[in-house]
């Protein structure tokens, strides 16, 4: 059964506590005088953190030697700032200095100075810290103190212009400029175009009250654009040789040619036809149009990419037509479009692979035979495929990391490293990290290389394979692909086959074992598990009181992981490009992905993948795969057996629905 959900969202901390507890009596009175300290630190925090009334004096007597306490009172003042005295927060932040949350307790007292209107300790304490809602608090500090200048005009006209609601703080700074008429037409114009670019039609409204009529007219025409680009350009009721208009049918073409391309060239001939476009404006259009084509993989990309002048033809055209002739096999034209690329693009592996291919397809074996055999001796995905077409050992190049046990002691000595690891003990996952960064600060490539060994020591996963990456330790691979948490992947792999390279190498992909990793779309923790899909997939496995903040425990995350890949194993029969594919971007995308692309190699397959990201993800997580399969076994699958050709569309008609 599943733990219930820990309150304010602290996962698993009273859980890995009571654990650590446990083997702390068992280690003997100075392990369990240490635990006792976490214990009260961890139910103090939450106390105070829940708003409860919390003796901080007392407890920094009783756990005065205890590294973390400055934490508390950090706490306690935050929560009481508008009720606490000047001197005695500034005392905090003169005795912690070193803290790193010490600018997080002074920019707090800052605002809340400034709520209070007290704008004279406001100014006497302003350390120049960033972000909006700040800088308007300044600007009405000074205004205060010394009245508005020309430079406080510009400053507040500067945050005034810009795609977005600024914080209810600026309210009264832009109430000023307005006042003062301060904001030109030529600048309220500039606003709503970048806020209508953005998308954000109903603050383009808001705002339009503070236009001048003509502008207000353009901005309805515009609306108009937003709402149907197809009939307000095939039918516009503006004069479109004007700036304004000019403005507006680049807006609409590029929205259109987002959605429909065929009829953005259709009314990209008539404009051309009626003489509405000037030249550059034309071929730049038509220029948007042909590479949203591309991405899309229309049939007609390269045939509009084609009837470009040469004068409107971009490397970014460059690399799209070389793309689109990949996805068709067309070796020929694939050669002559890699020549084309500048020569740094050229020189990427991706392309030098693909150069190589298409000499061999075209007859220039021996020169084709030349480029996989220096690709063959890199390690990535590029050179593992390299490897495969020449049937060669794949090149791992693994340099262990060097150890310097004198410098490891050294750095583990510091006061932020130590509060980093204590932090880490009791499953404080976000301010281990902040430790541990600030303490680190000023380290040297050296010094970030025994950081490494020091994080491999304490089993941080996470933070060792950053260190090693700020060292430049690009080939310790023991430092860059841990073998994390061994047995939770092995008792989540019990009993269902699973493919254990394969699950390390997509948790390395996902959240590079970071157990409280948050993605942009909400997705959680080491397998980066969306909670819809976690919870249905914890129904299946018959898990009861399942929550979502139960993802960022990691026993729970690998385990529903493991569960939703050897699922999309299932479905997809065992390729391990599709299931990829799908544990990224779902599995109804990649079943049309098989319907647009049947029947291709896998290779060619994955280059088609509409979405460059998950193009990308393939890749790294096939790469990884072998590397993992390096450390576990010794010797690598190769990745030819994962490179048949894709199946046909027919075949997912039977797969079954999914996530």
């Amino acid at each position: 059964m599943l733990r219930p959900c820990l309150k304010s969202g602290v996962v698993m901390k009273r859980y890995l506590l009571l654990l650590v507890f446990a083997v702390g009596l068992a280690a003997g009175p100075a392990g369990a005088a240490l635990d006792e300290q976490r214990a009260r630190f961890v139910n103090a925090w939450d106390d105070i953190r829940a708003g409860k009334s919390v003796d901080v004096d007392e407890l920094e007597r009783t756990l005065a030697d205890y590294p973390l306490t400055p934490y508390l009172r950090f706490h306690e003042l935050s929560r009481r700032l508008s009720q606490t005295s000047p001197e005695r927060i500034q005392a905090f932040l003169d005795a912690h200095a070193d803290l790193p949350i010490s600018g997080q307790l002074a920019y707090r007292w800052q605002l809340s100075l400034a709520r209070q209107g007290d704008w004279e300790v406001f100014r006497a304490v302003d350390r120049g810290q960033g972000g909006a809602t700040m800088e308007c608090y300044r600007l009405r500090a000074e205004r205060h103190a010394q009245g508005v200048s020309d430079d406080w005009l510009d400053r507040a006209r500067a945050l005034w212009t810009v795609a977005y609601s600024q914080p209810n703080a600026c309210d009264p700074v832009f109430a000023e400029l307005y006042d003062r008429k301060a904001i030109s037409a030529e600048r309220g114009w500039e606003r709503v175009s970048l806020i209508m670019q953005a998308g954000d039609t109903g603050l383009a409204r808001a705002l339009s009250g503070r236009l001048e009529r003509n502008e207000r007219r353009w901005l309805e025409y515009w609306l108009q654009v937003t709402a149907n680009p197809e009939r307000a350009l095939a039918d516009p009721g503006f004069d479109v040789s004007t700036e304004r208009g000019r403005q507006l049918v680049n807006d609409g073409f590029r929205r259109l040619g987002a959605r429909d391309q065929e009829r953005a060239m259709a009314l990209l001939d008539r404009y051309r036809d009626r003489g509405w476009l000037e030249p550059e404006q034309d071929q730049a259009l038509r220029r948007h149009v042909a590479l949203r084509a591309a991405y899309s993989r229309h049939e007609n990309a390269l045939d509009w990419f084609d009837a470009l002048p040469e004068a409107a033809v971009t490397d970014q055209v460059r690399e799209w037509a070389a793309r689109v002739a990949l996805g068709r096999q067309d070796w020929t034209r694939l050669l002559g479009g890699i020549w084309a690329l500048p020569p740094e693009e050229q020189g990427r592996a991706e392309w030098r692979y693909w150069k190589a291919q298409s000499l061999l397809r075209t007859g220039e074996e021996s020169r084709g035979q030349t480029l996989l055999k220096e690709l063959a001796g890199e390690r990535h995905y590029y050179g593992f495929l390299a490897a495969d077409a020449l049937g060669l050992p794949y090149s791992m190049n693994h340099r262990p990391g060097p150890r310097d046990d004198a410098m490891v002691d050294r750095l583990a000595e510091r006061p932020g490293v130590q509060r980093a690891q204590e932090f880490l003990a009791i499953g404080f996952y976000e301010e281990a990290r902040r430790e541990w960064h600030a303490a680190l600060s000023d380290a040297d490539a050296a010094e970030w290389a025994q950081a490494a060994q020091l994080a491999r020591d304490w089993g941080w996963y996470d933070r060792m394979i950053h260190a090693a990456n700020r060292a430049g330790l690009h080939d310790a691979l023991e430092l860059r692909f841990p073998l994390a948490y061994r047995e939770l992947m092995a008792a989540a792999g019990r009993g269902n086959e699973l493919d254990l390279a394969l699950a390390y190498a997509l948790m390395r992909k996902e959240s590079a074992f970071v157990p409280d990793a948050r993605s942009r779309v909400g997705a959680l923790g080491l397998m980066q598990v969306m909670p819809a899909t976690g919870s249905r997939v914890a129904e299946r496995l018959g898990l009861d009181q399942f929550q979502t903040n139960h993802l960022l425990e990691p026993d729970t995350n690998v385990r529903l992981g493991a569960a939703y890949l050897q699922q999309m194993l299932e479905r997809f029969q065992g390729n391990l490009i599709m299931a990829s594919a799908a544990y990224n971007a779902g599995p109804n995308r990649v079943d049309g992905w098989m319907q647009r692309n049947a029947g291709q190699p896998a290779e060619v397959w994955i280059e088609n993948i509409t979405f460059g990201e998950t193009r990308d993800y393939v890749k790294s997580v096939l790469a990884f795969r072998a590397v993992f399969d390096w450390q576990l076994y010794g010797e690598p699958r190769r990745l030819a057996g994962a490179m048949p050709l894709m199946p046909g569309a027919e075949l997912q008609l039977a797969l079954g629905d999914g996530d």
